[in-house]
């Protein structure tokens, strides 16, 4: 599952129309709501609010905001659908020139403005991350402590008749993490998941 981090922001220029292409990562209607809101209000005066987003797979919308039926946000929707993208927002503001685009035009207008949103975005990809505990003794400590600090994200340990360390792993480099604590620790399996989420976490291209 893919999406996009943060805010992305773009301006196009079509026979005197000035296009705003805005990508927001958001995982819910009332942050969709709350978005259109404010864009509303920050660029106000603006001829046209065009919008699509994909939330959670399923839930799908697209607005047209007064242009003609299917030539900017189904436009805009289809950028995204191409691009395997989900849980974001993609809004297109237009503030008309004064010169008539046509339907074609629009479409290519709106088309160009969400692609090019989209090549400036940072990408994120969907991982499962587990927060887990292990314990040693303190024969095992040293090995077992490098390894954890070097290889997670380390949130607590606690100090008692044994060594219990809290920390964060991610679905790629779990099995290979908890061979190695295996290994180190008196190949016994003291690795605990204490629990199991889904993440966006920022990818390379």
């Amino acid at each position: 599952m893919k999406s996009i981090a943060g805010l992305t922001k773009v301006e196009f220029i079509e026979k005197k129309s000035r296009f705003i292409g805005l990508l927001y990562h958001t995982e819910t209607i009332d942050e969709v709501n709350n978005i259109l809101e404010n864009v509303r209000k920050e660029y106000e005066g603006a001829s046209h609010y065009t919008y699509a987003y994909i939330l959670n797979d399923f839930q799908v919308k697209y607005s047209d905001d007064g242009e003609p039926n299917r030539t900017a946000g189904y436009p805009i929707l289809e950028v995204i659908k191409n691009n395997d993208l989900n849980d974001c927002l993609m809004i297109v503001i237009r503030y008309f020139g004064g010169i008539l685009l046509g339907g074609g035009g629009l479409i290519r207008a709106y088309s160009h403005t969400a692609s090019l949103v989209l090549s400036k975005a940072t990408f994120t990809k969907k991982i499962t991350t587990y927060y887990c505990l292990v314990t040693c003794d303190y024969d095992s400590l040293g090995n077992i402590d490098k390894i954890i600090r070097d290889n997670t994200i380390l949130e607590k340990v606690d100090y008692g008749s044994n060594v219990t360390f809290y920390f964060h792993l991610t679905e790629h480099n779990f099995d290979e993490i908890k061979t190695k604590l295996f290994n180190h620790n008196n190949y016994s399996d003291k690795l605990i998941i204490l629990k199991e989420s889904q993440e966006y976490s920022i990818i390379d291209y």
